[in-house]
């Protein structure tokens, strides 16, 4: 854990003075969040408290196979379980249940304590081809393990910790656009008239692994790749895109919207390609949305209102006859999960958020016109005290460019 996100939490802990002695995690993006290490079973659980000198402690109870995925230094103790042998098959409540205890003595954790929990509001971020996430087994083990202690829920204080990244968690969100933009550059080859979306998704999906673990200190590398063409690419403003079979017209609108996320560190963006030509109503589209983000910039910085950065890109999109076309909110904070549209902040016309500096989040302006197909441009900005900073600038948004002829 860096520096920044140490004094954070200790920040935390002090307003809220007896509120939590400890808060035990298990979502894998928490615990990136307050540690760096990321779980893939999703099983671990991670203890934070302060000792008697006011500094944050870290103490994790991991699965023995991901031992040696625990950076060294970032906890001040880690202990393991099994679930599984060949003479014993258990859960993960099972399992973790006298390493917990041990973890929890230690931190001076005892009778009455006060310790903060996940609600799980929102979605989870896995790692793996499952996730394991707290329900109502780990609440009564943590009920058991607090003899008589009270538990609270940390969501909001988690949600608020995350919020704010620090500048080495920044430095892990550009590598992630960096991969993401070779990705870019690997779909735009693949697209031709006559090629279908899987094909294009494949290639895509084979640059960013490449990519991804070509990346220095990239451990575990996480694409996703979802490209939607024609009329179907209408269908992307939904909260999930999926790739189909379809091949791939002369003139479509071709969507391809990505998730690179590696070592837990997430970037999510999308540009519309244009197979051979574009007609005049999607090169209008194409201006209203470049337009748009051009306008979004030129308000978003340090405590301004998140409602009036998405008003300032939608009143350009209705100008252009754009404006019912464009059917969710501007964006949405990102960074430890990939989508998550109540991650702070939140750019929509009902928010109550108000940008701070460190702040990340993308920006998608979008027309999507139901029977012909649709067009966004999707980039992942940084929020600074005296403006901001597009960290996928190197990711053409030009016609030139997207446009892309055999």
């Amino acid at each position: 854990m860096d520096k920044t996100r140490a004094d954070r939490i200790v920040e935390m802990f002090t307003k809220r003075g007896a509120d939590f002695h400890a808060i035990v995690c298990r979502l894998p993006q928490n615990v990136v969040m307050l540690t760096g290490y990321q779980p893939i079973l999703g099983n671990s659980f991670c203890i934070v408290s302060l000792n008697s000198a006011k500094e944050v402690e870290i103490r994790l109870a991991v699965p023995k196979d991901e031992e040696d995925l625990v950076p060294p230094g970032i906890a001040v103790e880690v202990k393991t379980f099994v679930e599984e042998t060949m003479v014993y098959i258990g859960n993960t409540i099972q399992a973790v249940h006298e390493p917990l205890a041990e973890l929890l003595r230690s931190a001076g954790i005892k009778e009455n304590a006060v310790v903060g929990y996940e609600g799980v509001y929102s979605p989870i971020a896995t790692a793996y081809t499952q996730v394991g996430a707290p329900g109502p087994a780990t609440l009564d083990l943590l009920h058991l393990l607090f003899l008589g202690g009270y538990l609270r829920d940390a969501t909001p204080i988690l949600e608020e910790l995350a919020a704010i990244k620090t500048e080495e968690e920044i430095e892990a969100i550009r590598r992630s656009e960096e991969v993401a933009y070779l990705g870019f550059m690997a779909a735009r080859e693949a697209i031709s008239v006559g090629s279908t979306e899987a094909e294009v998704a494949a290639q895509t999906y084979a640059a960013l692994l490449l990519a991804g673990y070509a990346a220095p200190g990239a451990k575990h590398v996480q694409p996703h790749v979802h490209v939607m063409a024609g009329k179907r690419s209408a269908l992307a403003n939904r909260a999930f895109n999926l790739t189909s079979n379809a091949p791939i017209d002369e003139g479509d609108t071709v969507t391809v919207q990505m998730e690179v996320g590696i070592n837990g560190y997430w970037a999510d963006l999308t540009r519309t390609f244009f197979a051979e030509t574009i007609s005049d109503e999607w090169r209008k589209a194409h201006v209203a949305c470049v337009e748009a983000q051009d306008a979004a910039l030129r308000v978003i910085k340090d405590g301004v209102e998140a409602r009036a950065v998405d008003g300032a890109a939608r009143s350009v999109m209705a100008k252009a006859g754009f404006g019912p076309a464009f059917k969710h909110g501007l964006g949405h904070g990102f960074g430890f999960q990939a989508i998550n549209h109540s991650a702070a902040p939140i750019l929509h016309p009902a928010s109550n958020g108000v940008l701070r500096s460190g702040m990340v989040h993308n920006m998608e302006p979008a027309a999507y016109l139901e029977g012909k197909g649709g067009m966004r441009l999707n980039d992942n900005v940084l929020v600074r005290s005296d403006g901001n900073e597009v960290l996928s600038a190197k990711i053409p948004r030009d016609l030139n460019w997207l446009v892309v002829q055999g």
